[in-house]
């Protein structure tokens, strides 16, 4: 029996009525209310939102200055996502998601740490990847790099990275499997600044901890002079019996 012969066969046995109903179903216009009502609907939804996303990525890349670049982003491209993000965080399912990345980024290049931490765990344990356009795919590497690169921005402009510099630093430096140059100049950062705060003992423990796991890291001449702060700070205060 040919596979359209079968089909009419079911089609009678269904009845009149049961056509209708289903005919009246097909003909339902697709709304984002049911975008993630089940797994097909959330692939077709999936696509539109990509198609909006290639377009606004194209309206970035337009954009000559960082502050024209951040502002797009800020105040349109991430209150036009949010939602769909947010109801697919809520949905159960699992798929790879493309948008939801990228938000992710968007929210970290925007210095909105707070949401981008959440969303960056949501999607690690889904297992999510980076877009092709990034040479490291695995979302921690990532995460790890951006609050570097803000730590440190943030440490030259003589503004404090905290709390996000330390608090990361324990899934940087240990639960995380990264190239050791990224924990190295966390730790590194951490030990300059409590040089500057004359917190030797931290200092030390941090700048050690550096070099250790990156010989380069380039922290030789801090590590003697916080030695030679301790010792001072021996003599200065002898133990008494």
């Amino acid at each position: 029996m040919s596979l359209a012969l079968a089909h009419k066969r079911r089609t009678l046995a269904l009845g009149s009525s049961a056509v209708a109903a289903m005919s009246a179903a097909a003909s339902l216009a697709y709304t984002p209310a049911d975008a993630l009502s089940s797994p097909a609907n959330a692939r077709k939804h999936l696509l539109l939102q990509e198609a909006a996303l290639d377009q606004d990525l194209e309206r970035i890349s337009a954009i000559n200055g960082l502050a024209g670049r951040q502002a797009l982003k800020r105040e349109e491209l991430l209150p036009k996502y949010q939602e769909y993000v947010q109801r697919y965080c809520e949905s159960g399912l699992n798929f790879p998601n493309r948008v939801a990345v990228q938000v992710m980024v968007w929210l970290f290049d925007t210095a909105q740490f707070e949401d981008a931490l959440e969303l960056a765990d949501f999607l690690m344990e889904q297992g999510q990847q980076m877009p092709e356009r990034f040479k490291r795919r695995d979302i921690q590497t990532f995460v790890a790099d951006a609050v570097c690169e803000w730590a440190y921005a943030e440490y030259n402009a003589s503004r404090s990275p905290e709390p996000y510099l330390s608090d990361l630093l324990p899934r940087v430096d240990g639960e995380w499997t990264l190239t050791e140059q990224i924990p190295s100049k966390y730790h590194k950062l951490i030990g300059m600044r409590a040089m500057e705060a004359e917190q030797w003992d931290i200092a030390l423990k941090h700048l050690e901890r550096s070099t250790e796991l990156y010989a380069q890291a380039g922290n030789n001449t801090r590590i003697k002079q916080v030695r030679r702060a301790l010792e001072k700070q021996t003599a200065a205060n002898p133990a008494t019996e």
